[in-house]
């Protein structure tokens, strides 16, 4: 479905942005995405977006598999209700999560390993332990080559004004609440991790993995070492494997 048919068929819907979901929609088209993993749907308005991008893309086979927590049925609208409207709901398969995204995202991989999405959409969780696990599921499940999209990089928990106020949320470190956590995750274990092409727009982080762990990933390893691990060990292992191929050599 084009741009605009999708747009106006989602007009007055939370919480996507007409600007935003522009640029989801032109990055899918462009990168040639047709399967995503979508973790945080709210009403389904971004999940519209996506299978509308996807339907353009691949008219046959495009599918968005998207997960939220169980009370995301009670919004109104809800995600079926969006299907319906824009026609997009054959194209879209929404998992509902008791506990979190993550846990389906185990499920996903026990029933098959196999690497199977080219986009996987992080719009959930938004703090290092679930956002970064997340992610380390998503490598799981990304084909060599497939983007993750980070969205809400600065998004605080003290800053959040349905979140602040709770009780767990007070007991955190004065860092753990003004810190954009999800921006951690892509800074750290995305770009630092050896993912590509790592670039923000608006408020969210790309990330490609890479295509062949024998090409460019081992450079990127290299070069994670090298910014991690202090210049004396790395010294005193050289060392080390030269001396062990010294001796392997002598007999």
């Amino acid at each position: 479905m084009d741009f605009a048919t999708i747009d106006k068929a989602l007009a007055g819907t939370r919480f996507m942005t007409t600007g935003q979901a522009k640029v989801m929609y032109d990055f899918v088209l462009r990168k040639r995405l047709s399967r995503v993993l979508e973790l945080g749907f709210a009403h389904g308005k971004s999940s519209c977006y996506l299978a509308a991008a996807v339907e353009e893309v691949d008219p046959k086979n495009g599918h968005v598999l998207t997960i939220d927590r169980t009370d995301a049925e009670r919004r109104d609208p809800n995600i079926w209700e969006l299907g319906r409207r824009t026609g997009m709901g054959d194209r879209i398969t929404p998992v509902m999560a008791h506990t979190s995204f993550t846990w389906e995202m185990m499920k996903l991989i026990r029933d098959d390993p196999t690497p199977r999405f080219d986009l996987v959409y992080i719009d959930g969780g938004h703090t290092w332990d679930t956002t970064g696990f997340a992610f380390h599921l998503a490598d799981r499940l990304l084909v060599p080559g497939g983007w993750v999209v980070f969205d809400d990089l600065d998004w605080t928990l003290g800053g959040s004004a349905s979140m602040r106020d709770k009780p767990w949320v007070k007991r955190l470190s004065p860092e753990e609440r003004d810190t954009g956590q999800v921006r951690l995750v892509f800074r750290l274990l995305a770009e630092g991790g050896g993912y590509e092409e790592c670039h923000e727009v608006r408020t969210w982080g790309f990330a490609r993995k890479p295509v062949s762990p024998s090409g460019s990933a081992p450079g990127a390893m290299r070069g994670l070492v090298r910014r991690t691990v202090p210049v004396g060990v790395r010294r005193s292992v050289l060392r080390a494997a030269r001396g062990a191929r010294a001796r392997n050599g002598s007999h």
